[in-house]
């Protein structure tokens, strides 16, 4: 795209703040944006007096500083009309008309994308699903899209990229600003598997207002949506609704029902979203769509992730002190026992219930159950089921 050519689409997107109706239809009454920089004939549009005195103002200075910056930090600008913008983006009722992209620029037309949104006041349980489902989308050459927020979003992109897949985050704020700033090693991680994208220029934070249109590039970039551990108001609902408007597949994985925290995934699966159990679930709804093929990240390439547990209520003195005592037992564990231990925080579950989380077959998760009933840190109960031993 020619250089001018770019400069008058960051001209008119300064003039309305990106994605709006009213640039669609200037570009569309005049032919293109370039017809529209050329034009002072705005006298019969329907437009107020400042709009009509903003497009007569020629002045192309702070597009030319919008390019300078964005060059100097080695980033890249699509616009709307560009032959390398996402056609299921365009597709979208109010797609943004410029693109601030740090990384490489993924043809994701034909392959499959699949947006992974969810809570940031994570559970384990929440944590080890996503983990697995987004490692075996990544196993099947799926592109995941989130927004990069700590807890799901993140457990999701980090899953993708260990497995060598390919993972675009869509940020709320300028390409030059990392947010959540515990998340600057994933966005380096991103940006070098996958790519930053954003509709913000250089410059803009991260203010609430800006994640709700945020919200929007994730659904319309995505074939389907994934959401796991949605608060009845909550940003993944938004993305979820988003993509329900413009015809896109929602999937969720479902929640105890009694549990009101994260009560709005199984909303959503009453509104119609498929219930995810497996990732052959997300898959099986795409048998056409190509694949990005995955390269295996060697081991010393893989990049540790810490995760925060959720946060709790304070218990009782009482109730608090026999936590602390199953916490410690449980921080001596490792590997599959000290995963095992950690779902059962708070909650008892069935066998094939861990099994389904973990991905364990059930003869080797039944030694590992043993095994743990026999340190103290579990007990049986009926019907298979197992708890935490607290006493």
């Amino acid at each position: 795209m020619e250089m001018e050519h770019m400069l008058h689409w960051l001209w008119l997107t300064s003039k309305f703040n990106g994605a709006n109706r009213k640039i669609a239809k200037l570009t569309e009454f005049f032919g293109g944006v370039d017809e529209v920089y050329a034009s002072h004939a705005f006298h019969n549009l329907n437009l107020t007096d400042e709009e009509k005195r903003m497009l007569n103002d020629k002045d192309l200075s702070k597009a030319e500083k919008i390019c300078e910056e964005v060059a100097r930090i080695g980033g890249k600008i699509i616009a709307v009309d560009d032959a390398n913008y996402p056609k299921l983006l365009k597709q979208t009722h109010t797609p943004p008309t410029v693109l601030y992209i740090k990384g490489m620029v993924p043809s994701l037309d034909d392959v499959l994308t699949i947006g992974v949104v969810g809570t940031r006041d994570m559970s384990v349980y929440g944590r080890v699903v996503t983990e697995r489902l987004c490692a075996n989308l990544a196993r099947a050459g799926v592109v995941t899209v989130s927004g990069m927020a700590a807890g799901i979003d993140a457990v999701g992109a980090w899953a993708t990229i260990e497995e060598g897949g390919v993972a675009v985050g869509v940020i709320g704020c300028g390409i030059d600003m990392v947010y959540p700033t515990e998340n600057a090693e994933l966005y380096k991680a991103i940006a070098e598997r996958g790519c930053i994208m954003t509709e913000f220029p250089p410059g803009t934070p991260p203010v609430s207002k800006n994640f709700p249109i945020r919200n929007r590039v994730i659904a319309g970039l995505s074939r389907g949506v994934l959401v796991t551990e949605a608060p009845p108001k909550s940003g993944a609902l938004i993305t979820a609704r988003y993509a329900m408007d413009e015809g896109r597949d929602v999937f969720a994985v479902p929640r105890n029902i009694s549990d009101v925290k994260y009560s709005g995934t199984n909303k959503l699966i009453q509104q119609g979203a498929k219930l995810i159990t497996h990732p052959n679930d997300i898959l099986c709804e795409y048998p056409y769509a190509k694949k990005i093929e995955v390269k295996e990240v060697p081991v010393k390439e893989k990049t540790e992730r810490h995760h925060r547990p959720p946060a709790a209520a304070k218990p009782p003195k009482a109730a608090k002190d026999a936590d602390d005592r199953i916490k410690e037992k449980i921080k001596s564990l490792s590997g599959t026992e000290r995963t095992i231990a950690e779902l059962l925080i708070g909650r008892d579950m069935q066998t094939d219930e861990i099994s389904r989380v973990t991905g364990m077959p059930i003869s080797e998760l039944n030694t590992q159950l043993v095994m743990l009933e026999m340190k103290g840190i579990v007990k049986k109960l009926p019907a298979s089921a197992y708890r935490l031993k607290t006493d």
